[in-house]
């Protein structure tokens, strides 16, 4: 297990789906359950922000020591909000940086994003669509948060010292978003 944070997102309202997403039934549990598995096989630490029904992931991952979790009272205003609350516990020199509903992440991908860290922000990206996990140095972290435009994280970081990575995993860009995205993920069992 690598020394490194990982930052997860699961504050959204899940509107796109029209059901709460997070807790929908996957594998041996739930999507965020899923997601934090993935990262955890691969990271040392995961902080997990919440926002919407934010008690009841409370409720379930208090006593999971690796856990470190994050409430962002601001989460309808917008995803960037929460990944700046996430990055206000991040302790390591460098973050993994992704959501909750990519239960598809394997360890691998974080493995062989990990070894292109340089100060900055790695961007995968599949077949020039933009992915996660992101890799981020802790100065540029900052540096991020403190920017005066406050459109989307991935905005931010291109503006800053970043690289974007073409990879083979098309997992990297399998958000769970829609009814149809999660019938696609099951067909994936």
């Amino acid at each position: 297990m690598t020394q490194v944070d990982c930052i997860i997102t699961a504050a959204g309202l899940s509107s796109r789906m029209g059901q709460w997403k997070m807790m929908l039934p996957w594998r041996d549990g739930t999507i965020l359950d899923a997601s934090i598995k993935n990262a955890q096989q691969y990271c040392s630490r995961i902080i997990l922000v919440t926002g919407f029904r934010a008690d009841e992931l409370h409720d379930r991952y208090r006593s999971s020591p690796a856990i470190t979790l994050v409430h962002n009272p601001d989460f309808q205003q917008g995803l960037l909000t929460s990944v700046l609350a996430g990055a206000s516990a991040v302790e390591s020199d460098y973050c993994f940086i992704t959501h909750g509903d990519l239960p598809c992440l394997i360890p691998e991908i974080f493995s062989k994003i990990w070894l292109l860290r340089e100060n900055g922000a790695i961007l995968p990206h599949y077949r020039g669509t933009p992915g996660h996990p992101i890799l981020i140095d802790s100065a540029s972290l900052r540096h991020a948060a403190s920017h005066r435009e406050k459109t989307s994280m991935r905005n931010i970081l291109c503006h800053g010292k970043h690289r974007c990575v073409e990879m083979e995993y098309p997992q990297i860009i399998f958000d769970i978003d829609t009814p149809d995205d999660f019938i696609r993920l099951q067909a994936t069992r």
